[in-house]
């Protein structure tokens, strides 16, 4: 073999690799992190790229753990006043779906409504098929759905109560 061949081949190692390297996030890191919010079950679905994460897992509960990191929030005020200390909520609001609690969490607090918006926007583009895209929209007109958000990962789940199914959403705008 020449010495032509051998560099053509390393090139195309090294662009492999790099390649493989230019994610977002892993489904091992995202799966960690999610294991202190929810119970998680197998991954049904899990795109990362550069600029945005995408997955859907089935959860072995509908509740949020009560001993991990995500606060549950039952009033939309404490939610918020949680979010601009940086801690990750779960608004758990009787009746409102999470489109109705981001439209409420934006007029309270423009910085992290953005944020939580753009959690949502950013991989509608570039992770989801059209699928995905119609089965989070319906989770997120439910209000049988819990969002949670970590603005601190500006990240955010949406776990759908009666399907057992968590939808994570994360962008890096």
């Amino acid at each position: 073999m020449g010495i032509g061949f051998r560099q053509g081949a390393m090139s195309l190692f090294m662009l492999g690799l790099l390649a493989g390297c230019f994610r977002l996030d892993t489904e091992t890191e995202v799966r960690a992190l999610l294991q202190t919010w929810v119970r998680l079950a197998q991954t049904r679905d899990f795109t990362s790229r550069p600029t945005c994460t995408a997955a859907i897992f089935d959860t072995l509960s509908t509740a949020v753990l009560r001993d991990g990191p995500v606060q549950v929030a039952t009033d939309l005020r404490a939610g918020v006043k949680m979010l601009t200390e940086g801690r990750p909520v779960a608004f758990d609001l009787p009746g409102q779906s999470p489109n109705a609690v981001s439209e409420r969490v934006m007029s309270l607090d423009l910085a992290n409504g953005l944020g939580l918006i753009s959690s949502f926007v950013g991989p509608a583009r570039a992770c989801m098929d059209d699928r995905f895209q119609a089965d989070v929209h319906y989770a997120l007109m439910s209000s049988d759905t819990i969002l949670i958000y970590d603005p601190s990962h500006n990240a955010l789940m949406l776990l759908h109560r009666p399907t057992r199914i968590a939808f994570y959403l994360r962008g890096n705008v």
